[in-house]
């Protein structure tokens, strides 16, 4: 350009030479700022956080839109794990008396944990998960009686009728031993459940020997599924 004494001197500008927002993102073209023009310290000389909360964002890169996009931290968690809930695991210390022959509803009524109060200890004995995925559902019953039984079973029943069943027969008392039984079980997360049943055959008075690591029900939510 013209002009008029000496040329001066070429300074290059500072950030105080430029008023806050006169450079918007329409006036830079796309890709002229690349990586070697954006000092590090853009993120290494920001304040340091020990912790995240739920309403905090992050920033990510959405490949599908070529752009940059921001996420709160409840949404990314969400997005890139899951946990194995709702989850329970039940038992009954004291042994329960059955009826030869027949399926028994496991009556389990102390609760080692249940992670979303869908387990009923009190009445139904019965889980009822409200999240809809794949559950990996177990039981473990120790049958016994005043007569040595001749064979026992274990089910796993879902909304009433029978999904998965376990059995052993034995006409050896040294072979008289615990059941257990474990299956993946899809629940829609209202009104599906399922329970613990157990049937002893024998001339006596059967009864499930109660214990919390002998007699007990549990199950989890699988991740991703």
């Amino acid at each position: 350009m013209p002009f008029i004494g000496n040329k001066p001197s070429a300074v290059p500008l500072t950030s105080a030479d430029i008023a806050d927002g006169i450079i918007t993102s329409a006036k830079i073209v796309d890709a002229t700022i690349t990586n070697s023009d954006v000092a590090s310290s853009i993120i290494t000389g920001q304040t340091a956080e020990t912790s995240i909360a739920g309403g905090d964002s992050v920033l990510i890169y959405d490949d599908s839109a070529s752009a940059l996009r921001k996420m709160t931290r409840t949404n990314f968690v969400s997005g890139i794990g899951g946990t194995n809930t709702p989850a329970f695991h039940a038992y009954k210390t004291t042994d329960q008396s059955v009826t030869t022959s027949t399926f028994t509803k496991a009556a389990l009524s102390t609760e080692l944990f249940d992670s979303d109060g869908c387990y009923d200890n009190a009445t139904n004995y019965r889980f009822t998960p409200t999240t809809a995925g794949k559950y990996f559902i177990y039981g473990h019953i120790y049958p016994d009686g005043s007569s040595f039984p001749t064979s026992w079973s274990v089910r796993i029943y879902k909304n009433g009728s029978s999904i998965a069943t376990s059995n052993f027969d034995s006409s050896e008392a040294s072979q008289l031993g615990t059941i257990s039984i474990a299956s993946i079980i899809e629940l829609n997360g209202s009104t599906d459940y399922v329970e613990l049943f157990g049937k002893c055959t024998q001339g006596g008075s059967p009864f499930f020997i109660g214990g919390q690591t002998i007699l007990y029900f549990g199950g989890f939510k699988l991740i991703g599924a």
